[in-house]
């Protein structure tokens, strides 16, 4: 059976053998529509207010439970297989947590690229916990889940969130789901390195006395959030920039997704932006074709590009 982290718990999951049982489950991408980085916390995290937007760029799990203990495979991913792996230790801390035995095999098969600022080792974790949760029919609700995903990172609580669309605030595990803007593609340039969230975040003091950006009103409203959003799509009336923080960290050391933002810009995105970390860019396009021919000029160049839309409920 395939399910969506979206959709709503799954009874009749395939059942093989002596009670074996197994679930194919999607895992998003996300992207960073906006993102503010605030003050540094005591604990060394920093508080952000930030729109995290889900999107149908995914990964796939497939879980099967039965046997004893974890086994994760990753092919041709070259991802670890062990307790390093998100989703390995997602798988621990459901069993930790709900006392039943460790008995699960899952198979990764990666599509986001990995340290690129989609949050796809978040969302492998999520689809863990969401899936073993339907498996073994422990009904722990969104809330226990949620709880158990901050344990493992920041972004994975949005992932466990059933709302495509959320204002996250304090270390990004406080969420305030709403409806963002669709009819829109998103056209998503991977240049084919990595990069490491904490060197951005330790370099971070560099920039963040030199904000570049002018925002009415507060980030913490969802209010605030929708119609700064909903202000890309309009003919008439200011226009407003997309920003991320982090970008300019990045872009200093990696002058490259600069040339790759302006190309967007001049193939005609409505904007573009370094999602979360990065290094992957992307640009908004209100035009298929117009997506289709950024998609086409940036595969001469660059391996991993992809259109992509955002996900609604």
């Amino acid at each position: 059976m395939v399910a969506s982290i979206l959709s709503p718990p799954v009874d009749d999951c395939k059942r093989k053998g002596s009670g074996d049982r197994e679930l194919e489950i999607t895992a998003p991408a996300k992207i960073n529509l906006y993102l503010a980085v605030e003050e540094k916390r005591a604990d060394g995290y920093h508080n952000i207010s930030s729109v995290m937007q889900k999107i149908d760029l995914a990964d796939y799990l497939h879980l099967r439970i039965g046997g004893q203990g974890i086994t994760l495979f990753c092919p041709s991913s070259g991802l670890p297989e062990d307790s390093s792996n998100l989703a390995w230790r997602a798988a621990k801390i459901f069993f930790e947590s709900t006392g039943i035995p460790e008995g699960v095999t899952i198979t990764l098969r990666k599509e986001i690229p990995v340290a690129a600022g989609l949050g796809g080792g978040s969302s492998d974790a999520a689809a863990v916990l969401v899936g073993l949760d339907r498996l073994y029919g422990t009904e722990l609700g969104r809330e226990t889940l949620q709880t158990l995903a901050a344990r493992l990172g920041a972004d994975v609580p949005f992932f466990v969130a059933d709302s495509p669309t959320a204002l996250a605030t304090g270390t990004g595990t406080e969420l305030q789901p709403f409806a963002g803007p669709t009819g829109y593609w998103i056209v998503l340039i991977n240049p084919g390195f990595a990069v490491s969230t904490r060197w951005v975040y330790e370099n971070l003091a560099l920039t963040t006395g030199n904000k570049f950006y002018t925002l009415p009103g507060s980030l913490r409203s969802v209010d605030t959030s929708i119609a700064l959003l909903n202000s890309l799509f309009s003919s008439t009336g200011p226009r407003f920039t997309l920003f991320n923080d982090l970008e300019a960290v990045t872009v200093a050391n990696y002058p490259e997704l600069q040339r790759i933002k302006e190309s967007l810009d001049r193939g005609g995105a409505t904007a573009s932006l370094m999602s979360g970390s990065g290094p992957t860019v992307f640009g908004i396009v209100t035009d298929y074709d117009q997506a289709e021919k950024l998609l086409v000029n940036f595969q001469k160049q660059y391996r991993d590009v992809f259109i992509a839309k955002p996900l609604a409920r």
